[in-house]
């Protein structure tokens, strides 16, 4: 295995220095030079470095020069030592060791010339005639060394050989590996139509991750952002999408929840009484595009996990100082790699009375990265052969090995090849690890360091004070609630393990809560004419919220011409909408006035931006219009009065006028006949 430490690539430069001259000035050295001027071996056995009787023993070997000089005349040993280690220590103290490998040396192989940047391979080989495993099953030391034409050492790769006699075989044991199941690389509160789309189609990242893990031996760290942006779609999610997310629920594998966006859980050490924010407002509902509910964050992230209560923490962050803010935010099991902790590897680890450890095994961890980022299947035999090693030198007690994936790196067929090579073995098989780290499950007690820390989350102070201003303002919401959860979802996503620095994202979370903030403003306005004493000035608010807001409109003359006479106009703005409040104003004198324009929470804080709006009072064209048009009034009405009294008089002069007729039929007209008695006396 490439696992080159600072012993073994200096040795091997210097080695190099030997055989073809100086690599560089020792004054003019760099971490630089140094990276790129070393030679790797891989010494990789064949038939997953299983030997069995009447077998020869092959070992594949890779040699590759990082260095920018030719490398000719080198020489390929095989050591191999036919006493077995005695148990898995044993087996672990011998791969881990970065000195030579020694014993005897059993085939060499000449290496053709080798140049700068290029990688041969070559095999070593033992007849079987020439190995005698004394019918004992067990690990055999061995290891490649390559010199160069002088005999200076250049590198070396140790590995171990599994010596199975007929009739033999070892208890074994079992072995898991823990990866993500994330988008590192996707950033935002949720994931997109097109995210998904890309996410999960045949060559995708989830979908790679999903067809490895279902070959075995794999749990499985679930992002819930993922979960949750699949269902929030609801129908308009991809097919594919959904697809995706049938299978793994049928998929029966292990699972646990990481934090929203794969956040640093070990974020708040030292900021807050909790290891990371929490999801504030996980029972609020989720707003869609549209301003409606759709469900609540519960409802969207509900997954039936068979590992609750875990925490993954980033590598290299577990420190003593973390334990108390774990135990506090309820969880019960967290991950570590042995060199965290005290007592080296082992599951369900109690380290308090409620908190316990799934402690990774350093090899097996390294093992699975080294394939996982590599395409070579002389690696992946490699790291085959140690595994087989440690499995095959396992107790009839032993708990499984772990080994825990590079959480950013891209999903592997490596690795699932990786697990069917050594479950195929008699002493390996798939573990499953709810049983071993479940309520009653308690393995050797362990601690870290007392004087261990966790490393300080860059720009976390300032993320949340960005999130208490947003508190702030998301006050003048008539339902706060989905806003809060928004924010705190998007710190989450701020924090993500991966996919960014830390830099770009305080630098988006920042442009968000800007964002936020300028979404309720005054809309600009041209100047506006007033031409009564009195009357109410039009202030249009916008609301681009997915909630209904509710602010007061404060407008400030700049001169005494114009008197406001409500300063806390209170205004009901709908998501998404605009209202057009009304300010009742007077106008003492006429003229132009610049006026301040602003929004307010109930408590006085303000709300966007101000806005600057001038005025043209003409106050006394009110009084003389209101004459003139009352005069034209009266003017029409005594009009309309003359013409009708005129034509009245007209009608009756007609009627007067009426000529005498000279026709002599006419009929006279007199009165009734007078019956009046006259009376005598």
């Amino acid at each position: 295995m490439p696992r080159l430490s600072g012993r073994r690539v200096a040795g091997a430069a210097v080695a190099l220095s030997l055989a073809v001259g100086p690599l560089v000035a020792p004054s003019t050295t760099t971490t630089a030079d140094v990276a790129t001027s070393t030679i790797t071996v891989v010494a990789a056995p064949a038939d997953a470095g299983v030997l069995r009787d009447d077998a020869d023993l092959e070992v594949r070997v890779t040699v590759t020069n990082g260095t920018a000089e030719p490398i000719a005349g080198a020489t390929a040993r095989l050591h191999l030592t036919l006493e077995p280690l005695i148990d898995q220590s044993a087996v672990r103290g011998w791969l881990r060791d970065d000195d030579p490998p020694t014993g005897p040396i059993v085939a060499t192989t000449p290496l053709v010339t080798i140049a700068p940047g290029a990688t041969v391979v070559a095999s070593l080989t033992v007849p079987a005639d020439d190995i005698d495993l004394d019918e004992r099953f067990g690990v055999r030391a061995a290891g490649v060394s390559v010199s160069s034409a002088e005999g200076a050492a250049l590198a070396h790769d140790r590995t171990a050989i599994v010596g199975q006699p007929a009739g033999t075989t070892a208890a074994g044991s079992g072995i898991a590996v823990i990866a993500p199941l994330t988008a590192p690389d996707e950033r935002g509160r949720f994931l997109d139509a097109d995210q998904l789309t890309a996410l999960t189609a045949p060559n995708g990242r989830l979908t790679r991750t999903l067809d490895t893990a279902l070959g075995g031996g794999v749990a499985l760290g679930v992002d819930p952002r993922i979960l949750a942006s699949i269902r929030v779609l609801g129908e308009a999610a991809p097919a594919s999408a959904t697809a995706w997310l049938a299978r793994l629920a049928d998929s029966g594998l292990e699972t646990f929840a990481l934090r929203w966006s794969d956040a640093d859980p070990l974020a708040a050490v030292g900021t807050l009484e909790v290891a990371s924010p929490p999801t504030l407002g996980a029972g609020s509902v989720v707003l869609g595009d549209d301003g409606e509910p759709t469900a609540t964050l519960d409802e969207l992230t509900n997954w039936p996990h068979a590992l609750t209560g875990w925490v993954w923490p980033a590598d290299g962050s577990l420190g003593a100082d973390a334990i108390d803010p774990l135990e506090t935010e309820g969880a019960r099991v967290v991950l570590a790699r042995a060199t965290d902790v005290d007592g080296g590897a082992g599951v369900a680890r109690p380290i308090t009375e409620s908190l316990r450890t799934v402690v990774a095994d350093d090899l097996t961890t390294d093992a699975v990265r080294a394939v996982a980022a590599s395409t070579s299947t002389q690696v992946r035999r490699a790291a085959v052969a140690e595994l087989s090693a440690l499995l095959a030198s396992a107790s009839a007690s032993a708990t499984p090995l772990v080994g825990i994936a590079d959480r950013t790196a891209a999903p592997s067929a490596q690795v699932g090849l990786l697990l069917d090579e050594l479950t195929a073995l008699p002493w390996a098989r798939s573990a499953s690890l709810a049983p071993v780290t479940g309520a009653g499950a308690n393995g050797q007690p362990t601690s870290l360091a007392a004087d261990s820390t966790t490393p300080s989350t860059p720009a976390l102070d300032a993320l949340l004070e960005l999130e208490r201003g947003d508190a702030e303002f998301a006050r003048i919401a008539l339902d706060a609630g989905p806003l809060l959860a928004d924010r705190r979802l998007d710190l989450l996503d701020a924090l993500a393990l991966g996919g960014e620095s830390a830099a770009a994202g305080e630098g988006r979370y920042r442009g968000q809560s800007d964002r936020l903030r300028s979404a309720v403003q005054v809309v600009e306005s041209n100047t506006i004419t007033l031409f009564a004493d009195r009357t109410s000035l039009p202030v249009t608010v916008q609301n681009s919220l997915p909630v209904a807001v509710r602010v007061f409109v404060r407008v400030e003359a700049a001169t005494g011409q114009l008197r406001v006479e409500d300063q806390r106009v209170e205004t009901i703005v709908e998501a998404n909408s605009q209202v057009r409040a009304l300010v009742p104003v007077q106008s003492l004198v006429n003229g132009d006035v610049d006026i301040r324009v602003s929004l307010r929470a109930e408590d006085g804080a303000v709300i966007g931006n101000p806005i600057g709006v001038g005025l043209n009072l003409q106050a006394g064209w009110e009084t003389a219009g209101t004459i003139a048009i009352g005069g034209i009034i009266a003017l029409l009405f005594a009009v309309g009065l003359v013409r009708d009294i005129r034509r009245r008089r007209q009608t009756r002069a007609d009627r007067g006028a009426a000529p005498d007729t000279d026709d002599a039929s006419a009929p006279e007209l007199t009165g009734p006949p007078d019956t009046t008695e006259t009376s005598t006396r």
